[in-house]
């Protein structure tokens, strides 16, 4: 627990301080120390002299917290919100931005979940920061050093407003078209306030890499010392949140991944590789060599790309620890991971699964993905068959099939694209057939997925029902009854989850995207849109 943690870093010796900063984690201490996100965004804060950082889990907090100026969460997943909500409340802070007297902490929040649309949290957070951590949090601590003395809180907010990443939720407002409905202009509140955002990107120097700062043994996954080898994804599959919110692709110097590595495995033997894309790192290769060299490393890696491994990435990953493998193939129809963007072929799924074997891994577990746009009930059958034809071909490994269904995220291509109504039916065919060849499924549920693409797709409007499901047991019994039971005015479920979004209406996060950027995704959408009609691309 807090105060048993093994650091890799040296800490500053800090005796006096401006102020504190409470860093939260929304979930129990187990689960926020094994984030990456959460202890480099603890270390940028940490390594500043003149503040003081607490950190503060649903669970246990450091004492002094209670002293902070700001309060910050990470939100990597839309479903942690409710225990933002609940950690406010807990620790005595407002839940609302707009009961949050002179004298209570600045609430601000970054990650994923938060960043790509923070309109549903948007009541919740004084500031949301946009962009790469470590371009981002630094900038806004100094902001804050410079503000924090002004005897407004507004004028601090217009003052933070203005530095090119942080948002305030509060100095925009909503125009809605003639039925109330539909988003027709998001408006700064203020005059000097800017009408569109730009995010915070970050360009590492050589020496670089993000990486555990702490260790907690006393937990599950604690021990194990993370890296991040690679940051976004060059597939950029028109789905995927990890690709377009934190472009471009950075690949971190193999020498600096494996003087990281080295420190870890000072402390432990379990390095874990963290990426979107782990294996499409282009050294790829001669890290494999290097990890090799250190025979009493334990790796992990989630997920591979099936064309991209060889020989030599499975001899390492088997002799270093793993018996299964995961790769993603999303479908087994060609012409839907075309029109996804997958890039990727049966034969090289099949290459893939021949290594597999070929190198002595006991199992494979395959991702797939249900409802994707411009799914038809062949492509099911597709997945049906290849699924059947592989596990025929490689009966000693032992096959699993997690299956989700399709959640649109926004600023992403197929932001505009909504639910598949049929995906409970859709995900139950493919355990039906799958499982008759002895492969196992594990499905996710699906109606869980509509509360994400709820939260991922919806606006400020669901506010009060968020502070509903979070006031009661937070599970989908709550998610029901608050949209039974939503605030006039608010669009029913129809509106967010299932209908698809004209390219022409302003969505919720528009005014946090820059033009380039919505325009590039306009146009990976209408390719994809073309694809799935059978006309080619241009």
């Amino acid at each position: 627990m807090l105060g048993t943690e093994i650091f890799t870093v040296n800490r500053l010796a800090k005796v006096d301080s401006l102020f504190n900063v409470g860093w939260a984690f929304p979930n129990a201490y187990e689960v926020g120390m094994t984030s990456l996100g959460f202890q480099l965004v603890w270390w940028l804060l940490e390594q500043d002299a003149e503040i003081q950082v607490k950190r503060i889990f649903t669970d246990c907090q450091e004492t002094g917290w209670t002293d902070s100026e700001l309060v910050g969460f990470t939100l990597s997943w839309e479903l942690d919100y409710v225990n933002v909500i609940r950690l406010l409340k807990q620790l005595g802070i407002p839940a609302s931005s707009k009961d949050r007297q002179a004298g209570s902490p600045l609430v601000f929040g970054g990650g994923p979940a938060l960043s790509a649309n923070p309109e549903p949290f948007a009541d919740f957070f004084d500031v949301v920061l946009l962009g790469d951590a470590e371009a981002i949090v630094p900038a806004f601590i100094e902001t804050w050093k410079r503000v924090r003395h002004l005897s407004d809180r507004r004028l601090q907010l217009i003052e933070l407003s203005k530095i090119d990443g942080i948002y305030v939720p509060s100095l925009y407002r909503y125009k809605l078209t003639g039925d109330g409905k539909a988003i027709d202009s998001i408006e700064p509140a203020e005059d000097n306030v800017p009408t569109r955002l730009t995010r915070r990107v970050f360009t590492p120097p050589p020496d670089y890499v993000a990486h555990s700062l702490m260790l907690a043994p006393d937990t599950t996954w604690g021990d194990m010392f993370l890296v991040e080898v690679a940051r976004s994804c060059p597939q950029e599959c028109r789905f995927c949140l990890a690709s377009y919110l934190s472009r471009p692709f950075r690949a971190a110097r193999v020498e600096t991944i494996m003087e990281k590595i080295d420190i870890g495995l000072k402390h432990t033997k379990k390095i874990g590789l963290l990426g979107p894309s782990v294996t499409e790192h282009p050294q790829f290769d001669q890290l494999a060599h290097e990890l090799l060299r250190r025979p009493q490393t334990e790796i992990s890696i989630a997920s591979v790309r099936a064309d991209s491994l060889n020989p030599l990435i499975l001899e390492m990953l088997h002799k270093l620890g793993h018996k299964t493998v995961t790769i993603a193939i999303e479908s087994g129809s060609e012409r839907l991971r075309t029109i996804m963007k997958k890039n990727l072929t049966e034969e090289q799924i099949e290459h893939a699964v021949d290594l597999i074997e070929k190198s002595g891994m006991s199992g494979l577990k395959f991702y797939g993905i249900v409802g994707l746009p411009g799914e038809s009930a062949e492509d099911l059958e597709e997945t049906v068959r290849l699924l059947l034809k592989l596990k025929k071909a490689h009966k000693r490994l032992r096959f699993v099939f997690g299956c989700s269904s399709f959640v649109p995220k926004a600023q992403t291509p197929f932001q505009w694209s909504g639910r598949d109504r049929q995906s409970a039916a859709k995900l139950e065919y493919l355990r039906k057939h799958v499982c008759k060849a002895g492969i196992a499924m594990r499905p996710e549920s699906h109606n869980w997925s509509d509360v994400q693409a709820l939260l991922s797709r919806g606006d400020r409007r669901l506010a009060p029902m968020l502070l509903s499901v979070a006031e009661g047991k937070g599970n989908l019994g709550a998610w029901r009854a608050a949209l039974r039971n939503r605030p006039e005015g608010c669009p029913d479920e129809d509106f967010y989850v299932f209908r698809n979004i004209p390219y022409d209406e302003t969505l919720p996060w528009s005014h946090l995207v820059d033009e380039p950027k919505a325009a590039m995704l306009v146009r990976h959408s209408e390719t994809a849109e073309k694809l799935s009609i059978g006309k080619p691309d241009g």
